[in-house]
């Protein structure tokens, strides 16, 4: 089916992580969002693309409660604009918006100073597949049995890994609401590749602690999306587990 229709399957699991005492992230598939849960299996849902659908994961940020209130806010709002989102353009808008009123609610609310929310995901629509991202959460495309990372981290370079496992960093350069006086530039940009199209969107709970090639091959093994979702987030776990963590699995057909 072409792209002003079809549809998207979205397999989704948000969790605290074997650590933290409570889940910070939060995801959003159109009208539907998940905030402050804890599941340790995912969820799957069918949604048309006969309106725009936007998919995302955010990931709170600035300690307990904070961090919860920001990202929960966007995906709120985003799940609330999802239908009206026509362009790259909308998607730029809405986001330096959801910025704007996150910063407002810090500084009405002193205990919130600081608060923030990472985010990246996908808008799909009539004329295609746009990826976006603030902060280090991920957006990749699945292409064969290959991960490409679409999103662009807001954080600074690393050294190489000496030893093999992923080298990460908790310092990001900019999120939604805690970039203080410097302004948020949203990364917002065309998947050219054509339809059928498959992507993965992380918080850095699971692309920081599982390399990219395992992450891989745990797709290319699992019998089904749900499987593959549910086994990303235990190599997570089994990896100190030490963030949330929260995955999107979806397909446009």
């Amino acid at each position: 089916m072409g792209l002003a229709g079809g549809e998207v399957t979205v397999t989704a699991l948000t969790h605290r992580g074997a650590v933290r005492p409570a889940n910070e992230d939060a995801v959003v598939m159109g009208a539907l969002t998940i905030a402050s849960a804890n599941m340790t299996l995912p969820v799957r849902c069918v949604l048309p693309v006969s309106e725009p659908v936007i998919l995302a994961v955010a990931d709170g940020l600035g300690g307990h409660a904070a961090g919860e209130i920001a990202s929960e806010h966007a995906v709120h709002r985003m799940a609330e604009m999802s239908p009206r989102l026509a362009s790259p353009d909308d998607v730029d808008v809405l986001l330096k918006n959801i910025d704007e009123e996150i910063k407002d609610h810090a500084t009405q609310h002193a205990e919130f100073s600081g608060m923030g929310t990472t985010v990246a995901g996908m808008l799909l629509n009539a004329d295609g597949n746009f990826w976006f991202n603030v902060g280090d959460s991920r957006t990749y495309r699945l292409e064969g049995t290959r991960l490409r990372q679409l999103s662009q981290d807001d954080s600074p370079p690393l050294p190489p890994s000496e030893d093999g496992k992923p080298v990460t960093t908790n310092f990001i350069t900019q999120s939604l609401g805690g970039s203080g006086a410097t302004a948020m530039v949203p990364h917002v940009g065309r998947d050219h590749e054509p339809d059928p199209g498959t992507w993965l969107m992380c918080s850095d709970g699971l692309s920081d602690l599982v390399a990219l090639e395992d992450m891989e091959r745990i797709i290319a093994e699992a019998g089904s999306d749900e499987a593959a979702v549910h086994a990303l987030w235990q190599a997570a776990m089994e990896a100190s587990g030490r963030d949330n963590i929260s995955i999107l699995l979806a397909r446009r057909i």
